[in-house]
């Protein structure tokens, strides 16, 4: 069963390299992604997805110069250690010209067990990392995309005889064509999915979790009803911060949305000040990277189902936020439907952020008000200097329905659920 990880990297670039450094990724995009010279993506087959950011000066919330910063972003196949490992035997040298622009790292010459020493040293876990396909490895989300075009293209040349004999025989003879294809040799035997003891420990931590809270509530429950009064102290007395965000900055945004299937979403933004806030923020992150298997599941990230991956990364000592996302379509319909179906669930974790809509109990307004949060996510949105996605043809969508036809090549079906696999092909 493949489990998923988010490595996270954030660097202070050195003063007056950030024009060298901004040149240099912009070589990665130029000479293509996939196979440029200094980090070839393609070649490292553990990631998902992975992007750079090259953040400029910034003004934190108490009015502080924060210096410029270098993001490293990858969503990977576990365990950890293979996967830096990987990079550093596939990138090594490229990614050690990128790290020689920042502080803190060695300029000298190249050192390969110094390299993945410090790419494990700067991991930066998450407060919330959500992933929308889970238990499912780069290749076999490739695989199985080959598998259903080589179906379809079969289906297609037999499409009469297949309409004229019954759901089964059709099903028998999709079977056959794959067995027959030497390429398609892996698909003879199903993929492992989590173990029956691994959903039991999975569950029985949920199990747990909420006997505690109900044997505890009655202790519980005056602190809650405390902390929500405070909290709606400060919402009624706080300002609306602006969120100045013009055309030009939206253009720029946009004109990175090249890909046709798939697109990535960088925000970094300022949490409100005050040690209150930092541990309510802290707590709600936790929380929800806890309960998000469980509740945001198959593709559902609040109910947007087109997710694959997102993060919440609290920076700065907790002064400032980095939201990172993998999604399906492109910013403008992605950010609508954060107002449209997730409205609630995505305001409780954006609400202590620094020029978000005003809130009532940090769940009601918020993205409800559609002009503020368009302008708030859109101000706050940042450049993603390289951006890399291993399987970019294939949507959420695509992912759990390659997976359904694999699945129908295994085991007994009856008529009518033949009948219903083939109509998916």
């Amino acid at each position: 069963m493949m489990q998923h990880g988010a490595y996270s990297m954030v660097l202070y670039i050195s003063e007056g390299k950030q024009p060298e450094l901004t040149n240099l990724l912009q070589q990665i995009v130029d000479n293509d992604v996939e196979t440029n010279g200094i980090v070839p993506f393609k070649q490292i087959k553990s990631i998902h997805f992975a992007r750079f950011i090259a953040l400029g000066k910034s003004i934190d919330v108490h009015g502080q110069e924060v210096a410029s910063r270098l993001v490293l972003t990858t969503n990977y196949d576990m365990p950890l250690e293979n996967h830096i490992q990987e990079m550093v035997r596939v990138a090594g040298p490229g990614l050690w010209r990128i790290f020689s622009l920042c502080q803190n790292f060695s300029s000298g010459n190249y050192n390969a067990d110094m390299l993945e020493r410090f790419l494990l040293s700067q991991n930066i876990p998450s407060e919330t990392f959500y992933v929308g396909v889970g238990y499912r490895s780069v290749q076999q989300i490739h695989n199985e995309n080959l598998l259903r075009k080589a179906i379809n293209e079969f289906a297609d040349g037999q499409r009469a005889l297949l309409q004229n004999e019954p759901a089964q025989a059709a099903r028998q003879r999709i079977i056959n064509f794959v067995r027959s294809r030497p390429d398609l040799k892996w698909a003879d035997s199903p993929e492992p999915g989590p173990s029956r003891a691994f959903t039991i420990s999975r569950y029985a931590k949920l199990i747990g979790i909420i006997a505690l809270l109900i044997i505890f509530s009655p202790i519980i429950l005056p602190f809650v009803i405390i902390w929500m009064l405070i909290m709606l102290v400060f919402e009624i007395t706080e300002l609306q911060a602006p969120n100045p965000v013009t055309k030009d900055q939206i253009r720029a945004l946009v004109a990175r949305e090249t890909q046709l299937v798939q697109a990535q979403f960088s925000a970094l933004g300022n949490i409100k000040p005050g040690s209150f806030r930092l541990i309510t923020m802290k707590f709600l992150l936790q929380s929800t990277n806890f309960l998000a298997p469980y509740i945001f599941t198959k593709g559902k990230l609040s109910g947007i189902p087109t997710v694959h991956f997102a993060r919440w990364l609290l920076v700065e000592e907790g002064r400032q936020m980095l939201f990172l996302s993998n999604y399906d379509g492109n910013s403008e319909n992605y950010l609508r439907d954060f107002i449209n179906i997730a409205a609630k669930q995505l305001t409780l974790l954006f609400c202590l952020a620094q020029g978000y809509p005003k809130t009532w109990l940090m769940v009601f307004g918020g993205a409800k008000d559609a002009e503020n949060f368009m302008a708030w996510a859109r101000y706050r949105q940042v450049i993603t200097n390289v951006w890399y996605s291993a399987n970019k043809e294939v949507s959420v969508m695509n992912i759990f329905q390659n997976s359904k036809i694999r699945c129908g090549l295994y085991g007994e079906m009856t008529e009518t659920e033949a009948q219903k696999w083939i109509s998916i092909i």
